[in-house]
């Protein structure tokens, strides 16, 4: 009972802190993940020594991490993950076989042997994605180069830091530390795997149709915390597990309603992961040693960012997004500690080793939110000359029409209505893109429609119309589905990227959609018959025919099984050479197709 009633107090203690420090640190512009940092300091025991970190409160912070693992696997479908293949695998791989082989031949430079050179060189490789993915959704960069460059190196780096957790614990297994059983591993993560993809789905649509929401939040709440001690008890990171259930659910028509109501729990517990880390630090080595602590901390980050710019101009990111690249990854990780931790365990690292790696990375997650800000500023009074253009609008004007994404295909929407004498609400996070237009004299407003606050602020519940111009085809689908869960009435207008995407938007209920390239590829279509020797009244003939089928047989396999990749395939090739066959019939028709044939033989001869 006691060590109960210890545990809540100290629970306490760290809520009371998060309420009180970290509004005081956001609101003066210092970040939320800072704020934790210093709530940590301030109860630790070289602070107000209020708090301790006991293994419960460990376990709850540690929770907050596995949290983070789901929900990023919830956003990753098998079929995103194969088309982020590029950004993950390609841009993944090489940031941290640079960055961990410049640290490595650095450390081992300065005296440390192979192994624990390796070891320490990967874990400075590693970046934080809660704050990476935190100042991202704060700024709407996910949707931008830059932001989706840096979730799929994140992303490979979270993959990554399993097995070398994995490896630390076979090389230098902790002192009473479970024996870790290959075997034993695989039949975990394949009983994961079976579960997610046969069991949990059944298991969700059960408790939604016979339970209430807060039992829906307390079976997502079981789940993570199954898996995570599925995993603890087989010697495997937790996060591996939470991870895979996450991308087996993404699929799922349950996946929103997960990642919203695991969100508050992510944070919370995230929130609690990092007070531990600042509770944690060791204030009297900082004070004794500050001034090589500093030059470390400044030679380590200010090498990692080189460093990732080389990489993001190796990939060719383009060039004013290498900054943000660079800036967002240029901290350390919180996969460090626990590596950290397990190395000073098993021996690779003496402790003082781990106090030096604890402080550095700290501190570097420290620094990251004041280094954007303060890139921020530059941009906004050097580079933009507007420093509210990162700011979201809230006396927009309401409009019978919300056009989202202001692209190319968005306007020429814009045009088009303004020239009808409609003003329409347009929204786009791409802050040198609004200055761009506002240059041109067009009114658009900053912010990600993908937020429903800022639907709400633009007037989504008074317009008519919702047009979705947005390119990013998950972003799009993610507004669809919010539009029509919040404004049932409004009529939505989508942007489909291909025929994939455009069944998707079918799937969910949008009756008017258009490929991005559809109409102006039938256009170039139609000249290219035109110059062939067709004439211009059969040409447009046969391009309205021609559209009017393929929309036909659209229409015909909208309930194909777009997830079994070779029936689809199979399908569509099948539609291609029926298409075909149709037209080939029409070409061959008595007078439109002899003047045809005539004509496009002709032309074949002259070339000739």
């Amino acid at each position: 009972m006691h060590e109960q009633t210890n545990v809540l107090f100290y629970f306490l203690i760290y809520l009371a802190a998060m309420v009180v420090v970290v509004p005081i640190a956001k609101r003066l512009g210092l970040g939320v993940v800072l704020g934790y940092l210093i709530a940590g300091l301030a109860l630790g025991p070289n602070g107000f020594g209020l708090a301790e970190n006991t293994s419960s409160i460990s376990t709850l912070a540690e929770l907050g991490v596995v949290l983070m693992l789901f929900t990023i696997g919830l956003e990753l479908d098998a079929k995103k993950l194969w088309d982020m293949r590029h950004r993950v695998f390609t841009f993944g791989a090489l940031q941290m076989a640079v960055c961990g082989g410049v640290f490595y031949a650095v450390t081992q430079f300065f005296g440390l042997s192979q192994l624990p050179a390796l070891v320490l060189g990967l874990a400075l490789a590693l970046s934080s994605t809660a704050v990476a993915v935190q100042i991202m959704n704060d700024k709407n960069l996910m949707g931008t180069e830059a932001g989706r460059s840096v979730f799929g190196v994140l992303l490979f780096q979270d993959m990554a830091a399993i097995p070398l957790i994995i490896v630390i614990g076979i090389l230098a297994p902790s002192e009473g530390a479970a024996h870790f059983n290959a075997l034993n591993a695989i039949g975990a993560v394949i009983a994961v795997i079976v579960a997610g993809r046969y069991l949990i789905r059944y298991l969700l649509r059960w408790i939604a149709q016979n339970g209430s929401r807060e039992l829906f939040v307390g079976a997502a709440l079981l789940l993570v915390i199954a898996v995570m001690e599925l995993m603890i008890k087989v010697g495997v990171s937790a996060g591996l597990g939470a991870f895979l259930a996450g991308v087996l659910l993404a699929s799922s028509e349950y996946r929103h309603e997960l990642e919203a109501d695991l969100n508050p729990f992510r944070g919370l517990f995230l929130g609690l992961f990092f007070i531990t880390i600042g509770s944690s630090m060791d204030i009297p080595l900082l004070f004794a040693q500050w001034p090589k602590i500093l030059g470390l901390l400044i030679a380590y980050m200010v090498l990692k960012f080189i460093l990732l710019y080389i990489v993001a101009a190796i990939v060719r990111i383009n060039v004013r997004e290498r900054l943000t690249f660079a800036l967002l990854l240029g901290q350390g990780g919180e996969f460090a500690f626990v590596v950290g931790s397990l190395a000073v365990s098993g021996q690779l690292f003496t402790s003082e080793q781990g106090a030096w790696l604890n402080l550095i990375v700290a501190l570097s997650l420290a620094a990251s939110p004041l280094l954007i800000k303060a890139y921020d500023f530059v941009q906004a009074r050097f580079l933009t000359g507007k420093e509210d253009t990162a700011e979201m609008d809230t006396d927009m004007h309401h409009s019978p029409v919300i056009i989202a994404g202001f692209g190319r295909f968005g306007q020429i929407i814009g045009r088009l209505l303004l020239s009808a004498g409609i003003k329409p609400t347009v929204l786009d996070h791409d802050s040198s893109l609004i200055d761009s237009m506002r240059q041109f004299g067009f009114k658009v407003y900053f912010g990600d429609a993908a937020r429903l606050d800022l639907l709400e602020v633009a007037g989504a519940q008074h317009a008519k119309i919702l047009v979705v111009a947005v390119d990013d085809k998950d972003t799009n689908l993610k507004i669809v589905e919010m539009a029509q869960r919040h404004f049932p009435h409004l009529q939505i207008i989508a942007r489909a990227y291909d025929v994939r995407h455009y069944y998707d938007l079918r799937k969910l209920g949008v009756t008017v959609a258009e490929r991005e390239l559809f109409e102006g590829s039938l256009r170039l279509g139609r000249q290219c018959l035109q110059m062939m020797g067709v004439d211009s009244y059969e040409a447009r003939e046969f391009a309205d025919s021609f559209r009017d089928k393929n929309y036909e047989l659209l229409h015909m396999n909208e309930n194909l099984d777009r997830d079994n990749t070779k029936e689809f395939a199979a399908t569509v090739r099948k539609n291609r050479e029926e298409l075909e066959r149709q037209l080939t019939v029409e070409i061959k028709a008595p007078k439109v197709g002899y003047e045809w044939q005539e004509a496009l033989k002709r032309a074949a001869d002259e070339r000739l």
